[in-house]
């Protein structure tokens, strides 16, 4: 059987949870705007997913370890199906933030059950393919999720019942799969301080670049609105942000392996920064004109954290990939808390213009310590090639090419082929490296 297609139902599973969750976040914003709430009030709203996708990363390890892959994904997905229905009682700031922020914990830990999953069931010689394979559909689903709300207006209930239906659906890839779980993933994280040391400019550049883009992410619609561009603009702006990283994502990875990476950063955070300039200094434009600026604000953010965490991996042995990827995670899922809090908060002193210069701001501090951090130590020699990482969770690292990982003890035709296993104890299917 191909490797592709032996991970495949957990893979459909995510393009559901991200066409929901895509939807979803496209909509709270413009919802919140169309009810009268000020932009810091959606910016607080916004970073409760976040927090609770920071919280979510921490414990998810912990509860598939005692559970397993099926049982957690399954009441992950039934309570994140059950909360969107919630957002439909009322348009309150309270209900929707902690509606929200629970979401953000069941998100995080389906995206780990799933990354772990997909981890575990495949073998160290394909896991290349497999996460490009993953990473399409992930970046394709999350950006094609939006568009769905141009189809009707966005007033109404329908829209939480359609993305309560994904998160419903996404549990029959999972309850139909032939076989058994993986092993569970680990917790090994290195400290925050132990990571600083080794490679500085990965935890500030995860700090800002999740700040940055967390921002964007969540208020580039409203952003939309406030330019003069009707519902469907704003919502193509959201869904255009996201599809950019698919087109320039490849080739700074591919620069990447061939100059300093930092360089490679430099040069992609740095023209963020003077398109955003470009757009803040030009007149009001048509709806393809914004859209083509925010594809290369998307493009051009969104590509620059699978640079890190191969810049990073350039300072640490290979068993040693699993735990610093973790910890950048989790840096980088703070940061994705602070950008709608700082970000709604510049859109309110400076006007939609100041979700602009939030990401100068914020591209211009990584710009600098970038090069400040070239002038204190040389580019290390690269241990390994890039790999586009998605930033979706701490057990992501192990489907890494670069990483340890595991060695299947069966083919996948034998895990996956003609048996009549039951599927009630959970076998791993594969032995940790060097055990």
């Amino acid at each position: 059987m191909s490797p592709i297609l032996a991970v495949g139902a957990i893979i459909n599973a995510v393009v559901l949870l991200q066409c929901g969750m895509g939807l979803l976040s496209a909509l709270l914003p413009l919802r919140m705007q169309e009810a009268g709430f000020s932009s810091t009030e959606i910016g607080v709203m916004s970073a409760g997913f976040s927090g609770g996708f920071l919280l979510g990363c921490i414990i998810a390890p912990t509860l598939i370890r005692r559970i397993g892959h099926i049982r957690a994904f399954s009441a992950l997905a039934t309570v994140l199906s059950t909360l969107t229905l919630a957002l439909a009682i009322d348009t309150d700031l309270y209900l929707w933030t902690g509606a929200r922020l629970l979401s953000g914990i069941c998100y995080a830990g389906l995206l780990t059950t799933s990354d772990s999953w997909i981890s575990g069931e495949t073998d160290r010689s394909v896991r290349g393919r497999v996460m490009s394979v993953y990473m399409i559909c992930y970046k394709v689903a999350q950006a094609s999720g939006p568009l769905m709300l141009t189809v009707a207006t966005i007033s109404g209930n329908w829209h939480f019942m359609l993305v309560s239906a994904f998160f419903s659906l996404s549990l029959l890839p999972v309850a139909l799969r032939h076989g058994g779980n993986p092993t569970p993933p680990n917790d090994d994280r290195m400290g925050i301080v132990q990571v600083y040391r080794k490679t500085p400019l990965a935890i500030v550049g995860c700090l800002c670049i999740a700040t940055s883009n967390s921002a964007l992410g969540n208020l580039i619609g409203l952003y939309g609105l406030a330019e003069g561009l009707d519902v469907n603009g704003a919502v193509i702006l959201s869904s255009v942000l996201q599809f950019g990283a698919l087109f320039l994502q490849w080739p700074l990875g591919w620069t990447s392996d061939r100059i300093d990476r930092r360089l490679v950063m430099i040069f992609g955070i740095a023209t963020m920064a003077v398109v955003s300039a470009v757009l803040i200094a030009l007149p009001a434009l048509p709806l393809w004109g914004y859209a083509f600026f925010v594809l290369l604000i998307g493009g051009l953010g969104f590509s620059i954290y699978p640079i890190i965490v191969a810049h990073a991996g350039d300072f640490v042995e290979q068993k040693q990939m699993v735990p610093l990827c973790a910890t950048l995670m989790l840096s980088f899922a703070f940061g994705m808390t602070l950008g709608p809090l700082t970000g709604s908060t510049a859109m309110e002193w400076l006007g939609p213009d100041g979700l602009l210069y939030h990401t100068i701001l914020f591209n211009g501090i990584f710009v600098g310590f970038a090069i400040y951090r070239m002038t204190q130590r040389s580019a290390p020699a690269p241990t390994g090639a890039y790999v586009n990482v998605p930033a979706s969770s701490v057990a992501i690292s192990q489907l890494n090419p670069r990483s340890a990982g595991p060695e299947i003890e069966e083919s996948l035709e034998a895990v996956f082929g003609h048996d009549d296993e039951a599927d009630g104890e959970e076998v791993p299917h594969y032995k940790p490296s060097g055990k």
